[in-house]
């Protein structure tokens, strides 16, 4: 079967757009109709898009998202209107497609996804996969939208959406009422917003199909340097969430060799030279993050002396 794979973005994330569909047309032997929404996409660059993804054998679909659909909604740090897009799946896709799988530009593919999109979705809108740095580490973050602790915050970075349901029951007027009423307190707009909006009407999947590259604490970083942490199964779908991503110099998270295999491709001999530095660059961030724990741990027992000796 053919798959649907929908992307939402700006210019400024072409170039992680294409490393993110390279992985995919390796490991994927389906038949690909990537649909791009837009509002700020150059002609070039739509050009270069579909150029690349016929040679693959796919099929590039770009359709023009009115720029004022969104005009008012919450935007802020790296964030942008074109992440809103998604939820316009059911409206701009043919009423002949069923089901597309929403995939973030920041993502890598490293398996088959086909699994992940047959997913029976038991009469729901759509499936995700767990948040897991919010569920168990960021837990605030949930309280602020009215999420209980037990109640599953999902990443809205991979979603795959029932366009069958969703044309019975999504109503655009409603999800933007939701955004008006919380939009002064969201930490990750669209996310927080899916979440609230989907919170009865959704599947969660299995971590493998977004998984989160952060190490959690530094006791997670030092095991995962040392090979003393992997996870019992192998994620399908790397997801380099945060505000630090693996095509800046300064990224030293979890899988950033993979994602250099398919990067260097696409870096100018500047890039080339900087990324060839990166592991000194690598060492000094990581020394400097241990210099300012030790130095926090001895001002903290130094405090404390000061407290039992009055």
């Amino acid at each position: 079967m053919h798959m649907n794979i929908l992307v939402t973005l700006d210019d400024n994330y072409i170039r992680p757009l294409f490393i993110m569909l390279e992985s995919l047309f390796c490991h994927e032997k389906s038949p690909l109709d990537i649909y791009l929404f837009y509002s700020n996409v150059s002609e070039d660059n739509r050009k270069r898009l579909h150029t690349y993804i016929q040679k693959k054998g796919g099929r590039f679909i770009p359709v023009l998202v009115e720029d004022d659909v969104f005009r008012d909604a919450p935007v802020f740090r790296y964030f942008t209107k074109e992440m809103y897009y998604r939820l316009l799946c059911s409206r701009l896709l043919p009423e002949t497609e069923k089901r597309v799988l929403y995939l973030d530009p920041d993502i890598l593919i490293r398996g088959e996804l086909l699994p992940l999109y047959e997913m029976d979705f038991q009469g729901k809108q759509l499936i995700g996969m767990e948040d897991y740095a919010i569920n168990h580490m960021l837990t605030e973050k949930k309280e602020v939208i009215a999420f209980t602790e037990k109640e599953c915050y999902i990443n809205s970075g991979v979603l795959l959406f029932n366009l069958e349901k969703m044309r019975e029951l999504f109503v655009l007027k409603d999800f933007i009422g939701i955004l008006e009423s919380y939009k002064d307190v969201v930490s990750y707009p669209d996310q927080d917003l899916i979440n609230l909006y989907f919170k009865e009407d959704r599947l969660v999947g299995e971590r493998i199909y977004n998984y989160n590259t952060g190490y959690g604490s530094i006791g997670g970083m030092l095991a995962w340097t040392l090979g003393l942490h992997r996870e019992e199964r192998q994620p399908v779908i790397i997801h380099y969430m945060g505000k630090s991503k693996p095509w800046q110099v300064d990224y030293y998270g979890k899988y950033y060799f993979e994602y250099y295999h398919y990067l260097k491709k696409h870096l100018s001999w500047k890039g080339k030279v900087l990324f060839f530095f990166k592991p000194c660059y690598v060492a000094a961030k990581l020394a400097k993050v241990l210099i300012r724990k030790c130095c926090t741990f001895l001002e903290n027992g130094e405090r404390g002396d000061k407290e039992w000796n009055r």
